[in-house]
């Protein structure tokens, strides 16, 4: 991490060299510097920190900076705080976390931390009424592919240079009152309901972004500062970054700043720009393994057995002829070869494979980079299917399903948590063990937040899924959320009952569907009447086509298959016939015309 500026000998390091960047499509350069100035303590901070390959890839770069307010006498620390402790939780947050959820939940857990330090004192409407200890001013900037993500609180500010041009992009939370005095209107640690502004901008290669505190911004105009801007080749080092942003630092100073004084560069070097076909190229560099056999070793792993075989992939149980352990060996089809956005699809399972942990999802083992054959291994699961389970369980209890429900809905649960979307979840994705243990298996298809960000990636063209278990929505829109799962869950839990599905099946995905009312849903009394009526209401919520309609948690679905819901069959039974069977109000309707239409032909 970079070194938090105290003094006017503490500038910033970067902890990559630009050789070491290179593998990777985004690439910025920083540097700063900080003093005290005319004041006796220098309350202001600033930190930035590159990561290695792996977490830049996922979480990106950060620059942040801090201005403790003076009036608080834990300024110094404050500020301080903000910056290290920010970096530092932010890159402990999951791999799979968007750079806003990741963000937001770590300067929230901040400034409660912050707020709670401080004296419970007269809470005025303006912040230098209040005297709290620990008080902060604090902008970041989070460099992620093509992307730039602000999160802004008070005064410092983040100023974006572009063709000669320089723009603030960061909104000062402040008010003047008379000629000179400025009040901040916001602040960390000054609120426990803090509210933080977020927003995004494109990177462009050359792109400088400034991080200063007030006593820099207020006392140099843009114009001064555009021509300090000027003097950077398009290519600098970190040392002229740093001598740059002195020389603003002591521009500042020469202008008559009275406040400490703060100035942190960062430079976008270059951004991801790979083509369609250099991502394609990538994805196929490793080779795919042809269709193996018993006794055959790939890499240190002997094949003992075929388990699966299908056009898309082929499965194995192998022994580890290091550790002698067995596990399991998934390799795509050589039919998929050229398929790239299939090829990206099992990579990325790969990488979710290795990096969640739950008793009730497959695990899948961190892979020798260095091998140059395309496969992953996973824990070796000795069971079958939930399809094969419910060939052998065609009539089950409700007992039994509850079951099994739990435990999917406690690995779902998992999966939300990392903010991953399964979106293919269904028996075939379900294995049960000679325990009775329930594993998710096959998670190719999912969504995951932190690589939805990437631009070197290959945008999907189709919706993710298998059609008679997708949610309506991903149909209609290519969205897919935990509720999607959800409805997912429920077409499960119906076919386990009944052996049938909710809604009329589906050979391929209907790109006639335009909107929810085109789903109807089929009461599970059609199927099996000796199953109960809350049951059937409980199953027609969760698959709801319309996910606004649908159970909006898995704690609810799992909390209405336990014991009826009351409020919904009073409900219920409180509709018209047509609304509570329209099959039923329409044969009975038919039957009194066919009676009327008979006594018309007598008389």
């Amino acid at each position: 991490m970079a070194n938090v500026a105290k003094s006017e000998h503490e500038t910033t390091k970067n902890k990559l060299t630009g050789k070491q960047q290179s593998d990777v499509g985004l690439h910025v350069k920083f540097g700063g510097y900080s003093c005290a100035g005319i004041k006796a303590e220098n309350q202001d901070a600033f930190a930035a920190l590159i990561p290695d390959k792996n977490e830049r890839i996922a979480k990106g770069v950060i620059a942040c900076i801090a201005d403790g307010v003076s009036s608080a006498n834990k300024a110094a620390e404050a500020s301080q705080l903000a910056v290290t402790q920010f970096i530092s939780d932010y890159y402990a947050t999951p791999q799979t976390w968007s750079t806003q959820k990741s963000a937001a939940k770590v300067i929230t857990s901040l400034n409660q931390w912050l707020y709670s330090q401080s004296s419970a004192m007269d809470m005025g409407s303006y912040i230098s009424k209040q005297q709290q200890q620990w008080l902060t001013t604090f902008s970041a900037m989070i460099f992620k592919s093509a992307t730039g993500y602000i999160f802004h609180v008070g005064d410092t500010r983040i100023s974006q240079y572009r063709n000669k041009q320089l723009e603030a992009i960061s909104q000062d939370h402040n008010c003047k009152q008379g000629t000179k005095s400025v009040i901040l209107t916001r602040a960390l640690g000054a609120d426990s309901r803090l509210q933080v502004d977020v927003h995004q901008v494109d990177l462009q290669t050359h792109d400088i972004y400034l991080l200063t505190c007030d006593g820099v911004h207020e006392f140099l105009t843009n114009k001064q500062l555009k021509t300090l801007l000027e003097t950077l080749s398009s290519t600098p080092d970190n040392i002229e970054l740093e001598r740059l942003s002195k020389t603003i630092v002591e521009q500042a100073l020469s202008a008559g700043s009275d406040d400490n004084v703060s100035c942190l560069l960062v430079m976008v070097i270059s951004t991801p720009n790979k083509k369609l076909a250099e991502i394609e190229r990538e994805l196929r560099k490793k080779i795919i393994p042809p269709a193996l056999e018993v006794g055959q070793t790939l890499d240190n792993f002997q094949i003992k057995k075929n388990i699966h075989a299908s056009n898309r992939s082929h499965v194995y149980l192998v022994e580890d002829n290091i550790t002698g352990e067995s596990l399991t060996l998934k390799t795509p089809s050589e039919n998929f070869a050229e398929d790239a956005l299939y090829l990206q699809a099992f990579t990325r399972e790969a990488w979710l494979g290795s990096r969640i942990k739950h008793t009730n999802v497959m695990a899948i083992k961190p892979l020798d980079s260095n091998s140059k054959f395309l496969y992953h291994i996973s824990e070796y699961i000795d069971g079958q299917t939930l399809t094969q389970w419910m060939y052998d369980n065609p009539k089950p209890s409700i007992a039994q399903v509850r079951d099994i429900i739990k435990q999917i809905i406690a690995a779902l649960r998992a999966f939300q948590r990392l903010e991953v979307v399964h979106r293919d979840l269904k028996p075939d994705n379900i294995m049960i063990d000679q325990h009775g243990q329930i594993k998710l298996i096959d998670y190719g298809a999912v969504f995951v937040a932190s690589l939805d960000e990437d631009q070197e990636k290959l945008l999907e063209d189709v919706p993710q899924g298998s059609v008679n278990y997708m949610a309506p929505e991903t149909l209609l829109t290519m969205q897919a959320n935990h509720l999607s799962d959800l409805f997912s869950l429920g077409v499960i839990c119906y076919e386990m009952l009944t052996g049938e599905l909710p809604y009329k099946p589906s050979v391929r995905a209907n790109n006639n569907y335009t909107h929810y009312q085109q789903w109807h849903y089929r009461s599970i009394k059609q199927h099996r009447n000796d199953l109960p009526l809350w049951l059937d209401l409980t199953l027609q919520q969760v698959t709801q086509a319309n996910p606004n309609l649908r159970s909006q948690a898995f704690s609810e679905f799992y909390a209405n298959l336990s014991k009826p819901n009351i409020e919904a069959i009073d409900e219920y039974k409180s509709l018209p016939l047509i609304q509570r069977n329209p099959v039923k109000f329409w044969q009975g309707l038919s039957f009194i015309l066919f009676i009327f239409l008979m006594l018309s032909l007598l008389y």
